[in-house]
């Protein structure tokens, strides 16, 4: 069978979630293991489905199964079936955000920097580049403050730091980065922090990363946008902004979120 889906969702181990054992019709165990592929991203908008007797084959069910577990995908509106062309993946997946106390964010950064030893490469109240600045919203004549860094830890350098911030000076001495997250000196300077936004992703190192880290130019790193705003009256201000790539051989990164 050509479709590469095949393959990789729809491996042996995850075949045997539809079951003739199992109390659930199996149309019905066929279409909620397809849905919650495509619910979760797993399946992409456009993506093309194994026809109907492949299904059949690869869940060793019977074509009628098949054909009316997709029908029940068709009828939420998940997929759409033409006549020649196959099903396609209709669904546009968003990634929905995670709400997180702050508090557990602000500790995680105090704790990295904690464990870690940074080497500061750049340190200075300079004007942004234009993507910069218009994040902030800033006049062309306004400057933030510049920090960038590596850190390390057991011998091996597992971060890049990039940040732009505003409303503080930049210290008189650098060190006091090497072993303190940039917050504690924010927080000491006067920057009230209310809300922080974080996006994470993967993105290949650009060759100047990757001699900062000591890795192979296009190694996969793991990406992290840190957006931190304060309440200024009715509205958010950004105050602070920084991208942090990590190498995924020596840094993970987790997230431990409970219910209220």
């Amino acid at each position: 069978m050509s479709n590469p889906l095949n393959a990789t969702l729809f491996s042996q181990n995850l075949r045997r979630h539809v079951s003739a054992d199992l109390p659930v019709p199996l149309y019905h165990q066929l279409y909620s293991l397809i849905k919650s592929f495509i619910l979760d991203g797993s399946l992409h908008h456009g993506d093309k489905l194994p026809s109907e007797q492949e299904l059949a084959e690869l869940f060793e069910v019977s074509r009628i199964t098949a054909k009316r577990a997709v029908n029940e995908l068709a009828v939420e509106q998940l997929v759409e079936r033409a006549r020649g062309k196959g099903t396609h993946i209709i669904y546009k997946y968003s990634p929905k955000p995670v709400q997180a106390p702050m508090i557990g964010v602000l500790e995680e950064i105090d704790s990295i920097a904690e464990s870690s030893t940074a080497t500061v490469l750049e340190s200075a109240l300079i004007k942004p580049p234009q993507s910069i600045a218009a994040e902030f919203a800033l006049k062309r004549s306004h400057t933030l403050f510049h920090l960038v860094r590596t850190r390390e830890r057991a011998g091996g350098v597992f971060g890049y730091f990039d940040s732009w911030s505003a409303g503080v000076e930049a210290p008189e001495n650098s060190d006091i980065f090497i072993h303190e997250s940039r917050h504690k000196y924010f927080r000491e300077s006067g920057m009230h922090v209310s809300h922080i936004k974080q996006t994470i992703g993967a993105i290949a190192a650009s060759p100047i990363i990757a001699k900062h880290l000591n890795i192979e130019p296009g190694a996969p790193l793991l990406s992290l946008v840190r957006r931190s705003y304060k309440q200024n009256g009715d509205h958010e201000e950004l105050v602070d902004y920084l991208l942090a790539l990590y190498n995924t051989e020596l840094f993970q990164y987790q997230m431990d979120l409970k219910l209220d």
